[in-house]
């Protein structure tokens, strides 16, 4: 097989190496192989390489170029796997790195958007911890009032009960150090 004419087929046409390799499927070192002669291809892929150059595989078989070995070795085919192997690895890494940081930038947000709701019902928490604690003491406060209210109430019914409006001191009604009426006076 002649690689020379692959290459000058190639070279008319302005295509590389990789896009010969990628109209045929195969790996960019086969058509190197090819054109070196160090191996020849497939039937599927003389068929292809027809297709596209329009040499007949006649002609390609018919040039004195004829150095290739008649199969291409398990190392080959086992190469060109690998490589095929290693490309789509590529792919796939290149996919789930993409992935994993969106992924990451998903699970950041979200964490800010809880952070933020966990924050705001702290405060809404403390809050209504501050609302209670001054409800509190707005309730002592007013018992401790109501109590002081009753009780100037209270002693100023009883001032004005043992003194009257006036200021004297009604008969019969208890002073401070005088017999109250709820004691007996025995005659002493």
């Amino acid at each position: 097989m002649s690689g020379v004419r692959i290459k000058w087929f190639r070279d008319k046409n302005n295509f590389s190496q990789r896009d010969l390799a990628d109209l045929l499927g195969v790996s960019v070192r086969s058509v190197a192989r090819w054109e070196q002669n160090k191996c020849k291809p497939y039937p599927d892929e003389m068929k292809g390489i027809t297709k596209i150059t329009g040499i007949t595989e006649a002609e390609l078989l018919s040039d004195d170029d004829t150095e290739c070995e008649p199969r291409r070795t398990v190392v080959d085919k086992i190469s060109d796997e690998v490589d095929n192997l290693v490309s789509g690895q590529e792919m796939i890494n290149e996919s789930l790195n993409t992935n994993h940081k969106d992924l990451i930038k998903e699970l950041q947000t979200r964490n800010e958007q809880l952070a933020t709701i966990i924050d705001s019902y702290k405060v809404a928490l403390d809050t209504s911890r501050q609302d209670l604690h001054q409800k509190r003491i707005r309730t002592i406060a007013i018992v401790i009032t109501c109590i002081l209210i009753l009780v100037l109430i209270f002693g100023t019914w009883l001032y004005w009960r043992n003194h009257g409006f006036d200021g004297k001191v009604i008969e019969g009604t208890a002073e401070m150090g005088t017999p109250s009426y709820y004691q007996v006076d025995d005659g002493i």
